[in-house]
């Protein structure tokens, strides 16, 4: 049999696991590259093709062509009503990159379409299937994967592609028409199947982490030297300063710690558009001493500042999946993680870590303080979450249920 052909159509995803924005998408198509599947890779840039990682890289050749015109003429009637009403060149864009993923998939005879994101990959992907299906050429499965923002909604904080009824008329037509939708969490599938009308078609299938790179033996005590935290207890949360992520609740919970632990440093290891603000709040709140923000932390570095650290918490308000979770229980940590999207799939209560509610600083100062109070406790929770990893949220296996699903759709 022919090893299997795949091109999975991503934005964002880099030429090396050093691109932190979808380092997920990277390690996915890595792996499906190391079991002998043929990873084509096709983003919206306008690059040539290259080889890296073993997979082939596909950008887009030419800024204007007239068959990629030709090819949205033919193609409108795909885009539901609501959505023609955007810019006329965000849509010959779409169509664009929807062209030169078929070109590819010509060329190199792939048998599957995999598009992370129902918008704006999962579009460009339907744009495809639909080509393919007038031209009256063999048929290629389309797959979503689904990745938060494109299903889940938190409008409080402004969160989620669909809030703009445009766009979630888009992810809709896309969900119902894919061959098969992808989520990893719970949540995000009790979400999907309110979209779609076959809900046979949505596989859940969890995310997955490295055990070899996150694991209980790494060393943290150079960045603990780097740092200055030799002795000092130590709490890390990994997350994007963006409102989605709720540090905010953290820096907040900080004082209460701090008032009863003085030697408790509070690690932030992230970049983003509240780093300022949470800076200012914790200043304000007289906890700036006790906290170090990083900026953004390197592929390399991350795994690193788990071992470093005594307690992980997770304070997210929103969350399709949170892949931290199960990177800091490979490192034999206990962590604290809000009741929101895929955390409560990683985190059992009491047993690995504790689930709090989100927008809760007092609950979460609570918790971080009886970890610190139980050190014996503390470590088999660590132990615990190690086990559970294991069992349910390696990457292997989401790579071997992934092989399985793309040879369901080729029978």
């Amino acid at each position: 049999m022919r090893k299997i052909s795949v091109a999975i159509i991503s934005g964002s995803v880099g030429k090396s696991p050093e691109t932190i924005a979808a380092s997920f998408v990277f390690d996915e198509a890595y792996r499906l590259a190391k079991t002998g599947v043929e990873v084509h890779i096709i983003r919206p840039k306008f690059e040539k093709d290259s080889f890296s990682y073993g997979m082939r890289y596909h950008g887009l050749r030419t800024k204007v062509d007239l068959d990629a015109i030709r090819f949205m003429l033919r193609n409108i009637s795909t885009y539901p009503p609501i959505s023609i009403l955007r810019n006329p060149a965000l849509i010959y864009g779409e169509n664009l990159y929807a062209l030169n993923v078929l070109r590819v998939i010509e060329d190199h005879r792939v048998d599957i379409i995999h598009a992370h994101f129902a918008y704006l990959s999962g579009l460009v992907g339907l744009l495809v299937k639909r080509e393919i299906e007038r031209t009256h050429a063999r048929v290629r499965p389309l797959v979503v994967t689904l990745h938060g923002v494109d299903v889940l909604t938190e409008p409080s904080i402004k969160y989620g592609a669909r809030l703009d009824i445009r766009v979630d008329a888009i992810v809709k037509e896309v969900l119902n028409h894919a061959d098969a939708v992808i989520v990893a969490s719970k949540a995000t599938y009790k979400e999907a199947c309110k979209i779609i009308k076959e809900s046979s078609k949505v596989h859940l299938l969890p995310n997955g982490v490295d055990t070899k790179r996150f694991n209980p033996s790494l060393d943290g005590s150079y960045v603990r030297r780097k740092l200055g935290l030799e002795e000092r207890a130590v709490v890390f949360s990994l997350r994007a300063h963006e409102p989605k992520y709720g540090l905010e609740y953290l820096i907040r919970a900080a004082p209460m710690v701090i008032r009863k632990n003085k030697d408790v440093v509070f690690v932030i290891g992230s970049d983003g558009p509240l780093k300022s603000f949470h800076e200012w709040l914790a200043t304000k709140l007289g906890v700036r001493e006790n906290m170090i923000f990083t900026g953004r932390l390197s592929y390399s570095e991350v795994p690193y500042y788990y071992a470093m650290s005594d307690i992980v918490v997770v304070p997210s308000l929103q969350e399709a999946f949170g892949l931290v979770v199960s990177e800091a229980m490979a490192c034999a940590k206990p962590v604290i993680g809000t009741e929101v999207g895929g955390i409560p799939d990683q985190i059992i209560n009491g047993y690995n870590g504790f689930l709090v509610p989100p927008r809760k600083p007092e609950q979460i100062a609570e918790k971080i303080l009886w970890l610190l109070d139980h050190p014996q406790e503390s470590r088999q929770m660590g132990i615990n979450g190690r086990k559970v990893v294991e069992e349910k949220f390696c990457i292997d296996r989401r790579i071997k249920q992934l092989i399985a699903l793309y040879e369901d759709l080729l029978r």
